[in-house]
C-alpha cells in the first residue's frame, strides 16, 4: 500500500505461520500486489482493500480505516 501511495515500487518479505495448522509460511508481496510464495503447498489469501485511490487523502492507509 505504501508503494502505491508514494508511487514507488516496494516489496516486503513476510514470515508467518498458518493460524489453523501452525505450518510456517514465507512469502514476498510487492506494491503491485503480485506475490511469491516460498513454501511448497502454501496457498495464502492475499487481497487489497477496496480504496478509491484518486480520492484518497488520508496520510496513510491506517488512518483511512
Amino acid at each position: 500500500m505504501q508503494g502505491r501511495l508514494f508511487g514507488e515500487e516496494l516489496s516486503v518479505e513476510i514470515r508467518t505461520e498458518c493460524g489453523c495448522c501452525g505450518a510456517g509460511m514465507h512469502l514476498t508481496v510487492g506494491s503491485d500486489l503480485r506475490y511469491e510464495v516460498h513454501d511448497a503447498g502454501a496457498e495464502p489469501l492475499v487481497f487489497e482493500p477496496e480504496v478509491d485511490w484518486p480520492r484518497f487523502t488520508d496520510p496513510n492507509i491506517i488512518h483511512g480505516y
